[in-house]
């Protein structure tokens, strides 16, 4: 089976496509087959909701939405909205 898609990869594609695909095939593959871990991050902005509730995290208790911004600004270098923050205060219990 594999022998036959690489087959019909190589012999309908460009060159240095075939080269792209030989070389990441196998490393897909694994990643494809691997099962996921619940813990594993999903959506497109994973990475930054983890550094603004990181930063959220590290704020003071009872900060207004307009300081814990300013307080997210200043350790990631952007602001973030209050949908964000009142979703992060529903998650750790504070609302």
């Amino acid at each position: 089976m594999i022998n036959s898609v690489r087959a019909v990869i190589r012999n309908n594609v460009p060159a240095w496509l075939n080269v792209e695909v030989n070389r990441y095939f196998f490393q897909n593959l694994q990643e494809a087959s691997a099962p996921s871990t619940p813990s594993e991050p999903h959506g497109p902005h994973w990475r930054r909701i983890a550094q603004v509730y990181e930063a959220l995290d590290q704020a003071e208790t009872g900060a207004t939405y307009s300081s814990l911004i300013q307080h997210v600004r200043q350790v990631t270098g952007t602001g973030c909205s209050r949908k964000l923050i009142a979703k992060w205060k529903r998650e750790r219990g504070l609302r």
